[in-house]
């Protein structure tokens, strides 16, 4: 008997635990009665350790992503160190199909699979030699044409009705929080050159067989699955996404699991996206955290570079004011610095959206590349003047145990392009920290309201705001945007994690806004002084406004401190033009009365429901 070892690692966040899916179908459809499996990793133990643990390993499969790259050189090194004569097989969207010297790099592993593995795999384990002719497998002598998609998916077992997840869930205490990566579908309609998924490649659907997914999503109820990643890219893009949803809504209602699906959402079938998001709304139970309005960018010049499109405006602010109405949080994503976007365009998506009524959450991510993406390749990246270095993958979020020993992974990252510079790009990144610390996360968001009554865009206040914190070094806000700044730095020019701690040596790294908000929250009255200061240098607001301004914008943000419900007074014509409230007394209330530690606070406030608008409170007439 040959004995195989299955590889798919990820880190790990405290107890949860991910069950592998791509390394799952690759043994699952190419296992034979000459193989046992031995072992399935799931984790990033010690490279060594585990080498030298294993029993002869015939076969070692491994499923490679930016996230566990490192690791699996590191892995693949000590298996031929300690197990010379093994086979290690690899693919998975980090392996660059176009590369003919992958193995000069990469001496460890002795085949790459390109594409969609089963049909591949499956071969490869009935073999002892002689690779080369195998249909998308890559060895030391032998390149292969281009990959071709499979037309149907009907004859790939399910890991989760063939019982592989089983072993692998006893390994682990019963109040382990398993998470589960899933798909109804592959492939994407869409061509967005940042994305691998927009190759060619993948550019028809393959739909698994409906009866299949409904079984799945049964088990993953009765299994306790805690968190679904959703793989496929478009959720709600098809009729039949209306009919799975429910089954997840059901199963959910009888077993209480899964907690969360984690699904992307279609980009341009907002029709039924909304139908989804009313279908859990009138649930009695709850399984989206919100929905995903990702436009990436509204820069022209930048949508054709990127082969990107976007729904029309007036349909995003249509569906963005019913999600609204029916208070249903929704959240957007912008990418910096995307080919052809300059400092000015990035204000004006952020500015864009919200004008579109974008008022729950935005992140606005690092442009990172991949080997496969559109953007990947050398040509495109000289076309557009695209400077790329390779700096850590973020670690946001990880604890202080998490990085002990920890094997960086690392990813090709666009540092600067023929419009923005890296100083443009740091700016971005700054600009981007003050306009979602203030508006997103609460700080200063009633307060930009108050000056859009005024005539003032929201933009135009943030960058006032970043340009005054500066200016004035003696202030805390100065100290959390150079910290941040410098951060920023680090990670780009001197390989330094990302994320940041700021409660003491045993804090997790918190992404940079999560972690100014803590400040924030722990400092309201210094913030309060600031931001006052601010408006009277800058003589934004009359003065004798600016008090009763800023009071009410801060006491707008959820505090820790304080017991809900409680009534404030301010000036009338301010708590109309920041609430639209006609009153001179609010009633502010916050839905969350739970009382919970310090720690796991600041965590439901700045990590986990910080899309959820978590931060906001409500407000009604204090006489009411």
């Amino acid at each position: 008997m040959k004995n195989v070892y299955l590889i798919q690692t990820s880190d790990v966040y405290g107890p949860n635990k991910f069950l592998p899916l791509a390394i799952a179908y690759q043994w699952c459809y190419g296992k034979n009665d000459d193989c046992v499996l031995k072992d399935t990793l799931i984790e990033k133990i010690d490279p060594e350790t585990y080498a030298k643990s294993m029993e002869n390993p015939y076969y070692v499969l491994i499923s490679s992503y930016v996230w566990n790259w490192e690791y699996n050189q590191q892995l693949a090194h000590y298996i031929k160190q300690y197990h010379p004569d093994a086979l290690i097989i690899t693919g998975g969207p980090q392996i660059d199909k176009q590369d003919p010297a992958f193995f000069l790099k990469y001496p460890m592993f002795d085949i790459i699979v390109h594409g969609e593995g089963e049909d591949a795999v499956k071969e490869i384990l009935t073999r002892d030699t002689d690779f080369d002719g195998i249909p998308h497998v890559q060895t030391r002598t032998h390149m292969p044409k281009p990959a071709v998609r499979r037309r149907n998916l009907k004859d790939i077992p399910s890991p989760i009705l063939e019982g592989f997840y089983e072993p692998i869930m006893a390994k682990y205490p019963k109040d382990t929080l398993w998470q589960v990566t899933w798909e109804s579908l592959r492939g994407c309609p869409y061509h967005c050159a940042f994305c691998d998924i927009g190759d060619s490649y993948w550019n028809k659907l393959t739909l698994f067989d409906m009866d299949r997914c409904k079984a799945e999503i049964e088990w993953m109820g009765k299994n306790r699955i805690e968190y679904v990643s959703v793989c496929d890219s478009n959720w709600g893009l098809l009729d039949r996404d209306i009919e799975l949803t429910q089954c997840v809504l059901d199963t959910k209602e009888k077993y209480g699991y899964p907690m969360w699906f984690d699904a992307t959402w279609a980009k341009n079938n907002v029709d039924r996206n909304f139908e989804i998001a009313m279908m859990n709304k009138r649930a009695p139970v709850n399984i989206f955290k919100g929905v995903t309005f990702a436009m990436q960018s509204f820069n022209d010049p930048t949508l054709s570079a990127s082969e990107r499109f976007n729904i029309n405006d007036g349909q995003v602010a249509e569906y963005l004011k019913r999600y609204k109405a029916e208070n249903i949080p929704t959240y957007s994503e912008l990418i910096w610095p995307m080919p052809e976007e300059t400092y000015d365009s990035l204000k004006n998506n952020v500015q864009k959206l919200i004008d579109l009524g974008q008022d729950s959450y935005l992140m606005i991510h690092p442009l990172v590349i991949t080997y496969n993406a559109t953007m990947g390749s050398k040509q495109y990246q000289e076309k557009w003047g695209m400077t790329v270095k390779n700096i850590p993958l973020d670690t946001f979020y990880l604890g202080e145990e998490d990085i002990d020993n920890y094997i960086f992974e690392y990813t090709d990252a666009v540092y600067s392009t023929r419009t923005a510079s890296w100083d443009d790009v740091l700016k971005g990144f700054m600009f981007s920290w003050v306009a979602i610390l203030m508006y997103y996360y609460g700080w200063g968001h009633y307060l930009a309201k108050y000056l859009a009554a005024q005539g003032i865009k929201e933009t135009d206040f943030f960058e006032a705001l970043r340009q005054w914190i500066v200016d004035n070094p003696d202030t805390l806000l100065h100290k959390e945007y150079m910290e941040t700044q410098q951060h920023h730095i680090d990670t780009y020019h001197n390989e330094k994690l990302w994320g940041r701690k700021v409660r003491g040596e045993d804090d997790i790294y918190w992404e940079y806004k999560g972690a100014s908000s803590v400040v924030m929250h722990d400092n309201q009255v210094k913030l309060e002084d600031e931001l006052c200061r601010f408006l009277r240098d800058t003589k934004l607001v009359n003065d004798f406004y600016i008090k009763d301004v800023v009071k009410l914008n801060l006491i707008m943000c959820r505090s820790r401190d304080l017991e809900y419900p409680f009534k404030i007074q301010a000036q009338k014509c301010v708590i109309q033009q920041m609430l639209g409230i006609n009153s001179s007394t609010v009633k502010i209330d916050h839905h969350d009365k739970d009382v919970i530690n310090k720690d796991l606070w600041y965590q439901k406030a700045y990590h986990w429901d910080r899309k959820s608008r978590y931060w906001r409170c409500s407000a009604v007439a204090g006489d009411k």
